[in-house]
């Protein structure tokens, strides 16, 4: 028996019927650049660790899904003895990499394809 997407709200994603609460995730968090607040969500992480990096794959915008979103991938080096790094190194970066990309061209207010932005051995 399908499921009706309209009726309850659920919604087809790749190929997987999947319902609001899933997709929604975790609420974002708003971090305050230069006194513009920015909602921010992380997408994914990875460790390199051969080569002591952590990525991690950020989501930001002015108000989510209705500006223009940032996708912002922080590559952190870390010593081997570390696992994840610090929240206020996290944060630092973060507040780098929007300032950054602003100047790299990403405009918040617009519409349209995410802006990518890659900030290079941050913190």
């Amino acid at each position: 028996m399908k499921k009706d997407p309209g009726r309850d709200g659920d919604r087809l994603i790749s190929g997987k019927l999947r319902v609001k609460a899933a997709r929604g995730g975790a609420a974002n968090a708003v971090i305050d650049v230069d006194g513009t607040e920015y909602a921010w969500a992380p997408r994914h992480a990875w460790t390199v660790a051969a080569k002591g990096l952590k990525v991690l794959s950020l989501s930001v915008s002015l108000r989510p899904a209705r500006t223009r979103e940032l996708i912002l991938d922080l590559r952190l080096r870390i010593g081997p003895e570390e696992g994840r790094p610090s929240e206020e190194r996290v944060r630092r970066a973060l507040e780098e990499g929007i300032r950054e990309a602003l100047e790299a061209g990403w405009d918040p207010e617009s519409r349209g394809r995410a802006f990518r932005y890659e900030l290079v051995d941050a913190g």
